[in-house]
């Protein structure tokens, strides 16, 4: 990795290696809100095991020369959508203002590009990711013209929905690089990853899902979020 030779970005596909785990405790004790340890290591099991899944599980960690994890990053290709989920992303603390993150998104996208590639032929239309609202990463990205926060209300599965505002969900277009998307087109968005991201068993059973649902079908056609709309160039 550039400005630090003794770190390498590896992808990791066994849940068995000590690496997986160590990579996964690294995003649960960093980011808190994540899914169970156990969970996302069945995810790998089931790459693994070239189970059916409707999109593979992609975990790449940055490790040092000891071979532990200094950083890691989970997404998913949502077959169903075309379309990159990345789920997580860590940097340990020590580690931190040295662009690994940045570095590390790359190697995780690049991972979803191949498989839609390999899949479908073609890109990805877009990769899809939450952060919140106040980010000053995903204003970065949005002044440069490369990420379109969606405008709607977007709430993740265990988020009340006296959360609302607290986190949008954005797109980096790749092969659709349309401003405005249809209201059905966000509502299979939205459910493939409340489905096959969260594993979610009945989406449409959630107050919160329901009340997305309904607020995109009352819109229509689902633009730029009015606090990014107009971000300079």
């Amino acid at each position: 990795m550039s400005g630090a030779p003794e770190l390498r970005v590896v992808a990791v596909e066994d849940e068995r290696e000590p690496l997986a785990r160590e990579a996964l405790e690294l995003i649960s004790e960093s980011i808190g809100d994540v899914q169970p340890v156990d969970d996302l290591l069945s995810e790998i099991e089931e790459c693994r095991r070239g189970m059916a899944t409707g999109g593979d599980y992609h975990l790449v960690a940055t490790v040092d020369g000891d071979g532990r994890p200094v950083a890691a990053a989970a997404g998913i290709w949502l077959e169903a959508v075309n379309a990159g989920f990345i789920t997580y992303l860590a940097v340990h603390a020590d580690m931190r203002g040295m662009f690994l993150g940045r570095e590390l998104r790359a190697h995780l996208v690049d991972a979803i590009r191949q498989e839609a590639r390999r899949k479908r032929g073609a890109d990805p239309a877009y990769v899809v990711g939450e952060v919140k609202r106040q980010s000053p990463w995903l204003r970065t990205l949005v002044s440069a013209g490369e990420a379109i926060p969606f405008a709607f209300p977007y709430f993740h599965p265990w988020m009340p929905r006296r959360s609302e505002g607290r986190y949008v969900l954005y797109r980096e277009p790749m092969a659709d690089p349309r401003p405005e998307l249809s209201a059905d087109e966000v509502v299979r968005l939205v459910y493939a990853i409340w489905r096959r991201a969260y594993r979610i068993r009945f989406p449409l059973q959630s107050d919160t899902f329901c009340y997305m649902v309904q607020y995109l079908e009352e819109h229509g056609v689902i633009g730029t979020h009015p606090d990014f709309a107009g971000e300079p160039d």
